[in-house]
C-alpha cells in the first residue's frame, strides 16, 4: 500500500534555518523529518483546538437553553400561588356540598356489620303491620 505524498516547498528565515539545522544535529533526524513532525504536531493541535471549540459550542448552547428553562419556571411561580388558592376553595367548596358520612373512616368492616340499625334496609321485609 503506498500512501501517495504531496511535496511542498517553503521559505523560511535564516535565523529558523540555523534553528531546524542545529535540531538536526541533536536529534539525528533529517529536516524533512522535523518539518513533517512540526507539521504533525500543529495538525493534531489544530484538531483539538476544533474539537474543544465545537465543545465549547455545545456548552454555551446548552446554558443558553438552561437559561431559558429557568426563565420559564420563574414565569410559572405566579399560577403556582393561583393553583393553590384554587385548591383551598375547591376544599371549601367540597365541604358545604358534599355532606360529612355517617360512617366514620376509621369504621372497620365488623363495626359496620354489628350495626342494628335495620330501619334503611331495603331488603328486609317489615313485619310490624301484622302484630296489629
Amino acid at each position: 500500500m503506498s500512501l501517495d505524498n504531496t511535496k511542498i516547498e517553503i521559505t523560511v528565515s535564516s535565523e529558523w534555518a540555523e534553528q531546524l539545522n542545529q535540531l538536526s544535529l541533536e536529534t539525528g533526524h533529517s529536516l524533512e523529518e522535523l518539518i513533517q513532525e512540526a507539521i504533525g504536531q500543529y495538525l493534531d493541535k489544530t484538531r483539538v483546538f476544533l474539537s474543544s471549540h465545537s465543545i465549547d459550542l455545545e456548552y454555551f448552547n446548552l446554558q443558553k437553553e438552561l437559561l431559558n428553562l429557568q426563565e420559564k419556571v420563574e414565569s410559572l411561580k405566579p399560577l403556582l400561588n393561583k393553583v393553590a388558592k384554587l385548591e383551598a376553595k375547591i376544599v371549601a367548596l367540597e365541604k358545604i356540598v358534599i355532606p360529612e358520612l355517617s360512617i366514620s373512616p376509621s369504621s372497620t368492616f365488623s363495626q359496620l356489620l354489628a350495626d342494628d340499625n335495620d330501619q334503611d334496609e331495603p331488603d328486609e321485609i317489615l313485619t310490624d303491620f301484622l302484630v296489629n
